[in-house]
């Protein structure tokens, strides 16, 4: 082998290491919202029932792929589940890497809330949770707000925010939707009739996912320079259940290494102030675009596909 191929060949190999040593640097923590369950109807006796199987199914997959995760209790939630139930489905989110954090007493917009019945959300949010934490030796720590509403005026905003850093907590950030509400309130109707066409939404809604992660990967790169820790917001649901396996992977397919909510938003990008106001529930991509006056064109992200959105729609 001559020389000149011998430098072609260590450049090569030069590149493929420096690819491979990027890719790998991709990180992405997993959040679960609406803990314990999150009902298609009013909570039946059998809900309880579906609601172990669901969780079990996604605490499983999550520890088959090594990734650690927060979950977000609605304490309501938890009261119409029945605490016996929902209590013994929450300890299991407190064990390992696997940790729990406040979604509000109801789950209700911020947006119409006055800044004391938000407050008195967050408190009351905290019944169940807070003590199963305490009792694994952990610090509860995050608060994710309901449809990421922060609060739509200046004041509400700074206040609400001021208020959880004097209860102890830091907003939890989400840089990656999937819109698997929508998804799964086509599901649940078609698994309970029957319907093959569940088949088809299964494959269709991972193929959204994957798209979605690769918008949000480009959205977070035009804004920031570079792609920091993502944070991927999924809902606890019965989509999620039978499908959190096929999503992992995806994440795993694209080189991303499973880390903590608590790691990921140590991240530098994390640490920009949060000062734009706004009544929308945007992921984080977007609002950093707004702070640091970069413009993009949120027509680009995939949608939905229309089928599933419509699905038992009458005309």
């Amino acid at each position: 082998m001559d020389r000149l191929t011998l430098v072609g060949l260590s450049i090569l190999l030069s590149l493929l290491w420096s690819s491979s040593a990027f890719a790998q640097n991709r990180t992405v923590a997993i959040t679960v919202d609406d803990l314990p369950y999150v009902s298609a109807d009013a909570v039946s006796s059998s809900d309880a029932v579906v609601a172990k199987e669901v969780n079990g199914k996604i605490l499983s997959a999550l520890r088959h792929h090594h990734a650690p995760v927060t979950g977000f209790v609605v304490q309501k939630g938890v009261e119409d589940l029945g605490p016996t139930a929902a209590i013994e489905i929450l300890r299991n989110w407190t064990r390992g890497n696997f940790d729990l954090g406040n979604h509000t007493y109801s789950h209700q917009d911020a947006n119409q809330l006055s800044l004391r019945e938000l407050e008195d959300e967050i408190i009351k949010g905290e019944t169940g949770f807070v003590p199963l934490m305490e009792q694994a030796g952990k610090k509860p720590e995050f608060f994710r707000f309901p449809m990421n509403h922060t609060g739509e005026t200046e004041q509400k905003h700074e206040e609400v925010a001021a208020f959880l850093t004097h209860r102890g907590y830091r907003v939890a950030t989400c840089t990656i939707d999937n819109s698997d509400y929508l998804f799964n309130a086509a599901y649940v109707p078609m698994l309970a009739a029957h319907d093959s066409s569940a088949k088809k939404l299964r494959v269709e809604y991972l193929s959204y996912t994957s798209a979605e992660i690769d918008y949000y990967a480009g959205l977070s790169k035009q804004v920031l320079g570079y792609e920091p820790p993502q944070i991927m917001l999924l809902h606890d649901n019965r989509l999620n259940a039978d499908t959190i396996g096929q999503l992992l992977a995806l994440f795993e397919k694209k080189q991303y290494k499973f880390v903590s909510l608590n790691r990921a938003q140590a991240d530098p990008a994390y640490q920009i102030p949060d000062t734009y106001i706004t009544k929308y529930g945007w992921m984080w991509g977007y609002r950093w675009a707004a702070e640091r006056g970069v413009k993009v064109n949120g027509r680009l992200e995939p949608e939905p596909p229309e089928w599933i959105v419509n699905y038992g729609k009458h005309p």
